[in-house]
């Protein structure tokens, strides 16, 4: 059974994720199992993850610009790589939990190639829409598998998610090689053009043999440059230097500011069970869903662009951060979970969407792969950097209380107090919003969202 890539690459995205998503909320427990005893060794966790996920990106884009592997293969590493590392995970044991973290990091690239298969299988008029099915898919993942992760964390096994998405990992290389075809990386861009529109792809069929070998050139060429020389690409103007400068620093300060791997945040904020984090997430993908379906165009029309959303949403992220130390569980339900997914999703679509139309085509897939690798370089000093901000942030009357109370058995050593922390981030989100604004507007370009003469301008630019 063949499916066009369009449709084939978003459900096995969605596999992937819901796999994913049944355990990331669930870290703790599994590192508690581990003899995970304290906040810094959680965060030294974090940082031998992405350097394994530095290592894995340069080796897997070196090796695919060499043709050496093809993304199909990658695929198959991702899935196979990620089902034998979390059923690790449920070995137990810090050996096995640190080989765990290190062979998912090296495996897991699953977005980053379904991605560029999905670019190189679109055109440029329609390749919007389907990445933002690709994103949709991940999203609804995220949607329905933490929740699914704390039923079965509950009522079955605390290694029931583990063992489950491992064994959907499993069945994923199985559709893999169902659905995608050997030379699915040669068929272009014409498996999807003909679902939709036979008579344009008839229209087009006169100026086919000349725009393959165009392409054919192309990639020729491609393959000569290595990733590093790939890799500069990413810098080769000032205008696309400064939105992946702002890229960065997003993806860094999601991570530098995030409660998500703090074991007990919801449980010292709210007094919940370990568990209801998956149902707390399950709810913040369900707006994030909102948004990506919804929002993103009007609110870009109305913000006049992707370098404005940007530094609207870093504004509206810290003053939803600030509000939430409030700790009032409804305010946070009914308004804080809407505003933070709405300013994350802007920012990340925002950016996405700009480095899309400044990156060069003929290097596509090392220029993501080249930029994972950055993000995962600068994600390599944030526990460094949280380890430090929670020994400045710890607050020894929360720890007496925690010890008395008994909520040291959820509570990690070394976390701070949920409301201190989360002022600390407001703080941080301040700077970073002033910091992209700077950043934007010193690479700006002619590019408006949504407006075919100034897209084409930008290309001009270029």
């Amino acid at each position: 059974m063949r499916l066009p890539p369009a449709v084939s690459l978003p459900i096995l995205v969605f596999i992937d994720m819901f796999a994913v998503a049944q355990v990331v909320p669930l870290l703790f427990q599994y590192y508690k199992k581990a003899g995970v005893v304290s906040a810094t060794q959680r965060e030294l966790l974090s940082s031998v993850f992405s350097a394994s996920q530095i290592i894995g990106g340069i080796l897997l884009g070196a090796l695919t610009d060499a043709k050496v592997l093809q993304k199909k293969t990658l695929l198959f590493l991702s899935f196979g790589g990620s089902a034998l590392a979390y059923l690790m995970m449920t070995y137990g044991g810090f050996t096995a939990l640190i080989l765990s973290r290190i062979m998912v990091g090296l495996v897991k690239q699953t977005m980053t190639v379904t991605t560029s298969m999905l670019t190189k299988c679109t055109t440029q008029e329609n390749r919007t829409k389907h990445l933002g099915r690709l994103a949709s898919s991940s999203t609804a993942a995220w949607i329905l598998g933490p929740s699914t992760g704390a039923l079965l964390f509950k009522y079955v096994d605390h290694n029931a998610p583990a063992l489950f998405a491992s064994s959907l990992f499993v069945f994923n290389m199985f559709l893999a090689g169902i659905f995608l075809n050997e030379n699915f990386e040669e068929s272009g861009t014409r498996s999807n053009d003909n679902i939709s529109d036979s008579t344009t792809a008839d229209n087009d069929k006169k100026n086919s043999n000349e725009a393959e070998l165009k392409e054919c050139k192309k990639k020729t060429r491609s393959t000569k440059r290595n990733f590093w020389e790939n890799a500069k690409s990413c810098f080769s103007s000032r205008s696309l230097a400064s939105v992946i400068g702002c890229l960065l620093i997003f993806s860094w300060m999601i991570r530098a500011t995030s409660y998500a791997s703090m074991g007990s945040y919801y449980e010292d904020m709210y007094g919940f069970e370990p568990h209801t984090r998956g149902y707390i997430q399950s709810y913040q993908r369900v707006w994030v869903f909102i948004v990506q379906s919804s929002l993103i165009q009007p609110v870009l029309e109305r913000a006049g662009g992707e370098r404005q959303a940007v530094f609207f949403a870093a504004v509206l992220l810290a003053g939803s951060t600030f509000f939430e130390a409030q700790q009032n569980f409804v305010i946070f339900l009914c308004a804080i979970c809407p505003s933070i997914a709405l300013s994350t999703t802007m920012m990340g679509v925002s950016l996405r969407s700009l480095l899309t139309q400044l990156a060069p085509g003929d290097a596509i897939f090392s220029v993501f792969a080249a930029i994972d690798v950055l993000q995962n370089a600068t994600a390599v000093t944030v526990p460094f950097y949280r380890a430090f901000l929670f020994r400045l942030l710890s607050s020894s009357s929360h720890r007496e209380e925690a010890d008395y109370t008994g909520a040291d058995q959820v509570t990690m050593e070394g976390d701070p107090d949920p409301v201190t922390w989360v002022v600390c981030a407001g703080f941080h989100w301040v700077i970073a919003s002033l910091a992209m604004l700077y950043l934007l507007r010193l690479g700006q370009v002619p590019i408006q969202s949504g407006s075919k003469e100034s897209l084409a301008s930008g290309k001009k630019d270029l």
